[in-house]
């Protein structure tokens, strides 16, 4: 895959003007002639038939998942289940990636057999979350 330093994903989520910035890694890559934005630290994934198609594909997917795990009121539940800490005073630590390779079958498999490329990516988090 061509690598491209400039590929930007972004996904924003704002509520009540009160937020949480935390730069998270997306893989970009190429399955079965898809392409694919994938996030392990968050298990959130877009996808179509071009690279630009498969970031807008991730951004609908993230605030889907933002918006349905707040509605729920299962957000903070589901950070700590894909391995982020949070502390009492709302602070939210993504896992390192060294957790997430040893955790995560997929990013594992990912890192063994794609051609892949790494871009860092401020995501955003409702901070009543």
């Amino acid at each position: 895959m061509k690598q491209n330093q400039n590929a930007k994903v972004s996904g924003v989520i704002v509520t009540n003007d009160r937020k949480i910035t935390v730069n998270l890694f997306v893989i970009l890559f190429e399955d079965n002639g898809s392409q694919i934005a994938y996030c392990p630290a968050l298990n959130v994934y877009g996808y179509g038939e071009t690279e630009q198609e498969a970031r807008k594909s991730f951004e609908v997917c993230l605030e889907e998942f933002f918006d349905y795990t707040i509605k729920k009121k299962t957000l903070v539940k589901e950070l700590e289940a894909l391995g982020w800490s949070i502390k009492k005073e709302r602070k939210f630590t993504a896992p390192p990636f060294t957790n997430l390779l040893g955790s995560n079958k997929y990013l594992r498999k990912i890192m063994d057999t794609k051609d892949f490329k790494k871009v860092n990516e401020p995501i955003v988090i409702p901070s009543f979350a």
